[in-house]
């Protein structure tokens, strides 16, 4: 494969020029006549320095930039149609547009990427085995409204994004009309959606860490979904999600946490979707469901939340889960609760319509009225319960750790404040 590196003596500076200061109009910018001079199948290797002006590729190509190596443009900074096998590493992206758009391309790699976003980060569409590793894009300051995506696969199969770092954008990954996707260990903060899905099947999503947005996982219209081991978390605005499904089908939903989100799941119109073996600690409401009636809720365990679930007439299965606020006894000793857990009630409906009502919990008149929900819990179909309730976790978290120093330090200080007040007696 050949092989050409260059050099430059001429170094120009970021950030992004007002004007064109070196380009005059139809010309080609020096990076692009380094990559109109690489051979197909050829690498370009980059130096450390800036290079103006957009760029385009429509050849197998690889490009190795350095630390340093920076690509600034005033509209996108790099434009890749209608080839395969092209390679980009180790570079930063400042474009007042939109970094990359790829359109009908074939194995497309992008590794070690920064984008200092404009409207956009990356747009790509009619693509086949996209590989994205390690990118990272940061919005501007403002309402997520006002700005782009930051990853955005239209029309595509066989896309794989690890390891990305995304913040303060509209959307973090927009997907959609894609086959065969897998996220795995993104880190997606501060947009309206962590991730955005539609029309797309054989979907991943695995150890990614989702916080503060409007809502962590969207996803409608998906077959076959995945969703394991995730950290979801602080979706706490007005109406914020952390899961929102919508008319998926066939969900694996396990090993996930997901905490203080105004409500952590909402799922609507899903089939055979199994919630297994999660963690749901400080939410609004954990689970609220619709139309959903095969939906399976088992092994999850539930701390602090205000209503662990609600649902309408087709219900929910709920089986086998650990409640902090079960309040059962266990006298046979098998672990599991002699008595059911009611999931949801009336006034726990009425605190999520109206959060200041958690003042009033334990009061008298609260606890007459969840009394009574027990007593018509066999004729209100909406009252929904777990006939097998843990009683005790089945996990804890005992992460334990002594700075070695600090333990050191106040043996002193003891000894020492032991010495002086045999002094002074």
């Amino acid at each position: 494969m050949p092989f050409q590196a260059f050099a430059h003596n001429h170094h120009e500076e970021a950030p992004i020029p007002s004007q064109k200061p070196h380009i005059k109009t139809g010309e080609k910018s020096a990076l692009q006549k380094l990559i109109d001079a690489t051979e197909p199948g050829g690498t370009l290797v980059l130096e450390k320095r800036s290079y103006r002006g957009s760029i385009s590729i429509s050849k197998p190509i690889t490009i190795k930039g350095v630390e340093g190596t920076r690509i600034a443009s005033l509209k996108t900074a790099l434009t890749i149609t209608n080839t395969e096998n092209v390679v980009i590493e180790n570079v930063v992206l400042q474009a007042e547009d939109v970094g990359i758009v790829a359109t009908d391309i074939n194995k497309l790699t992008l590794k070690n990427i920064k984008i200092e976003q404009g409207t956009a980060g990356i747009q790509i569409s009619n693509g086949t085995d996209i590989t994205f590793d390690n990118i990272a894009i940061s919005g501007q300051d403002g309402h997520f409204s006002t700005k782009g995506h930051a990853i955005a696969i239209f029309n595509s199969a066989n896309f794989q994004a690890t390891g990305c770092d995304i913040s303060s954008v509209m959307d973090g990954f927009y997907i959609e009309h894609v086959d065969n996707i897998s996220l795995t260990e993104n880190r997606i903060t501060d947009g309206r959606y962590a991730v955005h899905m539609m029309y797309s099947d054989n979907v991943t999503l695995e150890h990614n860490d989702v916080k503060a947005n409007m809502t962590g996982f969207m996803i409608m219209v998906a077959n076959h979904v995945s969703i394991m081991n995730n950290m979801v978390e602080k979706n706490n605005s007005l109406n914020s999600l952390g899961v929102y499904t919508y008319d998926v089908e066939k969900v694996d939903f396990s090993n996930n946490a997901l905490n203080e989100n105004t409500v952590a799941m909402s799922i609507e119109n899903t089939r055979k979707m199994v919630i297994k073996n999660n963690s749901f600690s400080a939410n609004g409401t954990v689970i609220q469901a619709k139309r959903s009636g095969t939906l399976s809720i088992q092994d999850n365990e539930f701390y602090g939340n205000i209503l662990s679930v609600r649902t309408d007439n087709e219900g929910v299965t709920l089986h086998h889960n650990y409640y902090d606020d079960y309040t059962g006894k266990d006298y046979d000793g098998d672990g599991i609760g002699d008595t059911h857990y009611i999931a949801t009630n009336s006034f726990g409906q009425w605190m999520v319509r109206k959060p200041v009502y958690q003042y009033f919990i334990e009061s008298p008149s609260v606890v007459t009225l969840n009394m009574m929900d027990t007593e018509v819990i066999d004729s209100n179909s909406l009252v929904i319960i777990d006939d097998q309730p843990i009683v005790m976790k089945k996990t804890m978290n005992t992460n334990f750790s002594m700075n070695g120093w600090q333990f050191i330090g106040s043996i002193v200080v003891l000894l020492v404040m032991i010495i002086v007040r045999r002094k002074l007696i």
